[in-house]
């Protein structure tokens, strides 16, 4: 995903050769917000293809920034080649899963309704009150089964609106922090001409295009091998499972080492940002529960409820261009501290999109994700970088020039 875009292979070092490994303290540049230590950032170079990062437009952002940011993330989604294809599989996984989710509820209650019928059937006459008797002849009417499964089917469909509204969303932004995370770097390539995150840390020369194509041949005799182990694997059927899962990729890492390199650096990225988002969705699981009884407030509240899922959402999904640069904890806090009125109009914009049922929440989540990009960008980063440039030198020195070196040849070969 995340490993198969960013710079051609021409601006990265030589096949083979390893990078150092990234410094202790990242010095955020002022445009693209990732390591430059020097006066010029060896990445994007202090310039950018896109207009809104102009450095006086970047200087006056502030709320009118934070309004706007949903409306540009959506407008770089519809505009960037090879961007919407990465949304798709996310929400198929997320459809069927609640899909299953939904027919073993409905088949679960379907079994139980017929075990009650079955056993009125049988049942032995009691000497019962009439309440009772009356019970039971209404389960041993067979009339009685069809007027509840269609009551169950109205009641599951009902409840079952409600609970997806929101938690289709959370399910959909855990499972898509990998997908946006490609998302963010192909347009972060539209920007600055490269992605400063894959020139930074791709560890390999070779080629996209090989790497891919190859890491297919090996998910292709992977799934071959765990279907004869299903089918043949008898009391083993598990490790074999196991077995044939990892040995084509083990293998094709021992037999071509720079592939291999690559595919541990981007599964090690991958598993990453799959954590960055399910921890988000976590938060934002919290928060709803948190505001569960504002719900029930008449007239506002489920505008406030929705309210804040969206904000919780929006804001949580900044994890990810976060993560791209490698910032650390202090530094996120001191970015969102620096603009909490941006931030705060950003997140009652994604809200107003989130109350549209389904078509919000599934709307929302890449939109903010781009957005909430295009925002870590475009808002002022100098009192960050100034923070960052005096926690870097109370440390001890640390000699890396990796990532300026990195993103020089980046610039070099761009220009």
């Amino acid at each position: 995903m995340v490993a198969l875009s960013g710079a051609s292979a021409k601006s990265h070092s030589p096949a083979g050769e390893r990078r150092a490994p990234l410094p202790m303290h990242v010095i955020p540049c002022e445009l693209c917000g990732y390591d430059a230590p020097g006066k010029i950032c060896g990445h994007c170079g202090g310039v950018s293809n896109e207009p809104s990062f102009a450095t006086g437009r970047r200087k006056a952002s502030g709320v009118r920034s934070g309004l706007v940011a949903l409306l540009r993330g959506l407008g770089f989604l519809a505009t960037t080649r090879g961007t919407k294809r990465w949304l798709v599989p996310p929400f198929v996984i997320t459809t069927v899963a609640f899909g299953s989710l939904w027919m073993w509820m409905w088949n679960t209650f379907d079994r139980m309704l017929q075990r009650a019928h079955d056993v009125a059937e049988t049942a032995q006459p009691v000497d019962a009150a009439w309440w009772q008797r009356a019970f039971e002849s209404m389960l041993e009417w067979g009339g009685f089964l069809v007027v509840v499964k269609i009551f169950g089917a109205f009641v599951f469909l009902v409840v079952g609106f409600f609970a997806a509204l929101y938690t289709f969303s959370l399910f959909y932004e855990a499972i898509s922090g990998p997908f946006l995370d490609e998302v963010q770097g192909r347009i972060e390539k539209r920007w600055f001409g490269v992605d400063p995150r894959n020139a930074i840390q791709r560890p390999t020369a070779l080629s996209v295009a090989r790497c891919a194509l190859l890491a297919l041949a090996a998910a292709a005799v992977a799934v071959v091998g765990m279907v004869i182990a299903w089918k043949y694997g008898g009391r083993l059927r598990w490790w074999a499972l196991i077995a044939a899962a990892i040995l084509p990729f083990a293998v094709l890492g021992v037999a071509n080492r720079d592939w291999g390199r690559w595919f541990l650096w981007a599964l090690r990225v991958e598993t990453s940002t799959l954590w960055t988002s399910v921890r988000t969705s976590l938060f934002a699981l919290a928060l709803l529960i948190l505001f569960v009884p504002i719900k029930f407030v008449p007239g506002i509240g489920p505008f406030l409820f929705a309210a804040a899922a969206g904000f919780a959402t929006s804001i949580s999904l900044l994890d990810i261009p976060f993560s791209r640069r490698s910032w650390s904890l202090g530094q996120r806090l001191r970015f969102l501290t620096h603009h909490v009125p941006a931030l705060i109009a950003f997140g009652c914009v994604a809200s107003l999109v989130f109350l549209v049922p389904f078509a919000g929440p599934i709307l929302m989540v890449p939109a903010a994700s781009i957005g909430g990009l295009w925002l870590v960008v475009r808002l002022d980063k100098s009192r960050l970088r100034a923070y960052s440039l005096q926690r870097a030198a109370r440390a001890p020195a640390i000699t890396t020039t990796a990532s300026t070196d990195a993103g020089s040849a980046a610039v070099k070969d761009r220009s």
